[in-house]
């Protein structure tokens, strides 16, 4: 059966998140006036680095973290911009996460974060950041998804007894570039000894409208990002949605697909399209 495999050292696993810097993200999501799309993505984003690198620390008297995953942030916007964000100065597409403190800098910070009643808060903490908000220009998709692909597909001929990677694509609107799908199915097709590449889909709300959430069937609706964003994604393995404590409420066969999402769904996204950091065994 495939998606099976431990993580260790030797067999390190791969999180690639793809992120949508164009001009909308400036937009309020779901509708509040509070917090924009491009700061509650990464402010997730980098809450999610953080949990990979307490996942790697085994033993608080090493010096750095142990490499159990190579983690990579790709942003795009502008005009045709596609570019790692974390690494040595944009050079580098996935980093050992044994490496992700010399990248991050802390800071505190005021978040906005919604309270037990879904009412926005500002709390103040230090944070390790990694990721900035960043909104611009077009929205490259295409070429951020063949990006990805040229990138992993080097990943996974080194890793062949790895589980495969997972991208995690966050994007709030359509390809300014063409028709994804191609792209998608194409790197779709990448693999390891132990399944195909998982790619996931999430797309930011700035209505408040309902989501669509891991839906196990296409959903009708007037958007065709629907359709679309649905027919690009993967499905989910059952192990993923069971180690990530989301077994009642995702259905068998469901895509690693949201739609319309706002801050709790967008966290529900990353919880478990990272849910093999639990996989991690000690080696």
């Amino acid at each position: 059966m495939p998606y099976q495999q431990r993580i260790d050292r030797r067999r390190p696993g791969c999180f690639l998140f793809l992120v949508d810097q164009s001009g909308t993200m400036q937009q309020a999501i779901g509708g509040s006036a509070q917090v924009r799309k491009g700061q509650a993505l990464s402010d997730t984003v980098n809450d999610v680095l953080y949990a990979v690198l307490i996942e790697c620390t085994k033993d608080v008297r090493e010096e750095e973290p142990r490499h159990y995953f190579d983690v990579g942030v790709i942003g795009y916007g502008g005009p045709g911009t596609v570019a790692p964000v974390v690494g040595a100065a944009g050079r580098e597409p996935l980093v050992p996460s044994a490496h992700l403190p010399r990248y991050a800098r802390v800071e505190t910070r005021e978040k906005l974060l919604p309270d037990s009643e879904g009412r926005y808060r500002q709390v103040s903490r230090r944070s390790m950041v990694w990721l900035d908000p960043v909104w611009y220009g077009s929205t490259p998709m295409c070429a951020a998804l063949q990006y990805a692909h040229k990138v992993l597909k080097r990943w996974a001929a080194r890793h062949r007894d790895s589980f495969p990677p997972i991208v995690l694509h966050v994007t709030d609107g359509m390809a300014t570039d063409g028709d994804p799908r191609r792209a998608a199915a194409r790197l779709r097709r990448l693999r390891t000894a132990d399944g195909r590449l998982l790619l996931f889909n999430l797309h930011l709300s700035a209505r408040g409208e309902h989501a669509v959430y891991f839906p196990s069937a296409p959903v009708g609706g007037t958007d065709p990002a629907t359709e679309l964003l649905y027919e690009m994604s993967s499905e989910l393995p059952a192990g993923l949605v069971e180690e990530a404590g989301y077994a009642d409420r995702i259905a068998p066969g469901a895509r690693g697909f949201v739609y319309n999402a706002d801050v709790p769904e967008l966290v529900d996204f990353m919880r478990i399209g990272t849910a093999t950091t639990g996989r991690v065994r000690a080696g």
